[in-house]
């Protein structure tokens, strides 16, 4: 719509115009260096963790590239490659299953052997979730289904809502619900119930396994990130945050012309919209108006690129969180797994493997 038009719309009626607004990192979201502090588990930089996971026996599995290792003593050891892409990760006891872009589902046995399970082009790109459900079938949440889409930026600036959750049974897939605001994490909450995260929607919600299609009751409303994959932590959930939200890029989502034209003239790699890592913020345009004292960025400045992972107990309340703040370099939160001897988290922005304490440190203003 033409900019005047607009403009003199809101002037008639206000109440037409859509203000987004980003609520405050509070209650047990309030930042804390919980991430700063992680032991790395991997020299940081040698791989892109993209998902991570604890297995019964306390061995730690991620993806990283087009291969799935295993952690071991301080090592990561090949354990399968395959075809594409590895993302997202499921334990299923005896073998692992494994999101492959480009080829789909594909089960690694207890030597390495990589199977075929599902090829099917529901499931072959944009699987962003995973879980399994008490009858053995597998639920997938696809972040987007155009092609143009794949990249989260894109879909960011594009308003897409093209995400589904796909039911997979053995080598079929088919539809269980479509037309969602970037579905990037889904867990079973119960036989009847998965969690499932809406990125773009900033909420969680808790839908029913025969009524995935239908709008489920929020869990995390108005939440102050772009929420991403969700895993079982005893009688809770912790649930990966890869981007926080900021007021500079809810700016531009209201303005859809001024929006169109930074796409038409700004690279995408310096859109105004979050990131994975920040490594230099001083090239940035306008620095997101970060706060600097001799030069160093300070914590609580505006981020465009952030580290967080929240925990959600029984009752859909957050009761603790980890974070990397604006000036950490511990950023992009993609994968998160508990363990026995703490949280293990994928840092995708600065390809970091990391293991967080108990807390025990209180939380900063």
């Amino acid at each position: 719509m033409n900019r005047a038009l607009t403009t003199l719309k809101e002037w008639i009626n206000p109440g037409w115009a859509r203000h987004r607004s980003v609520p405050p990192f509070e209650a047990g979201l309030r930042p804390n260096r919980r991430l700063d502090d992680a032991e790395l588990l991997l020299p940081a930089g040698d791989h892109a963790p993209d998902d991570v996971l604890v297995r019964p026996g306390g061995q730690i599995v991620f993806s990283s590239g087009n291969t799935v290792f295993t952690l071991d003593g301080g090592t990561a050891a090949p354990h399968a490659v395959v075809g594409g892409r590895a993302g997202s990760l499921l334990d299923t006891g005896d073998d692992l299953i494994v999101a492959v872009d480009g080829v789909g589902l594909v089960r690694i046995d207890c030597r390495g052997g990589t199977h075929d399970l599902c090829t099917d082009p529901l499931v072959a790109t944009g699987v962003t979730d995973l879980t399994r459900l008490p009858d053995g079938a597998l639920l997938a949440t696809i972040g987007s289904v155009e092609p143009a889409h794949r990249d989260w930026a894109q879909a960011l600036v594009a308003g897409d809502r093209s995400g589904r959750i796909v039911r997979v049974d053995l080598a079929h897939a088919e539809i269980a619900a479509d037309g969602l605001a970037r579905p990037s994490g889904i867990e079973i909450v119960s036989d009847t119930e998965v969690l499932i995260s809406l990125g773009f929607e900033h909420r969680i919600e808790r839908r029913r396994i025969d009524a995935l299609n239908r709008p489920g009751a929020p869990v995390g409303s108005r939440l102050p990130v772009y929420p991403g994959r969700i895993r079982a932590a005893g009688d809770g959930w912790w649930v990966a945050a890869p981007y926080a939200r900021n007021r500079f890029t809810e700016l531009l989502l209201d303005e859809p012309e001024l929006l169109a034209e930074m796409r038409e003239t700004i690279r995408p790699d310096e859109w105004f919209v979050p990131r994975l890592r920040c490594a230099n913020p001083y090239t940035d345009t306008l620095q997101l108006g970060q706060l600097r004292v001799l030069g160093v960025v300070k914590p609580w400045a505006p981020a465009r690129s952030y580290g967080l992972a929240f925990r959600l107990d029984a009752r859909g309340r957050i009761t603790e969180s980890l974070h990397s703040r604006a000036d950490g370099d511990r950023h992009g939160i993609t994968g998160v797994a508990a363990g026995p001897h703490g949280i293990i988290l994928a840092a995708n922005g600065f390809g970091n493997l990391l293991c967080a304490g108990p807390r025990n440190e209180r939380s900063l203003p």
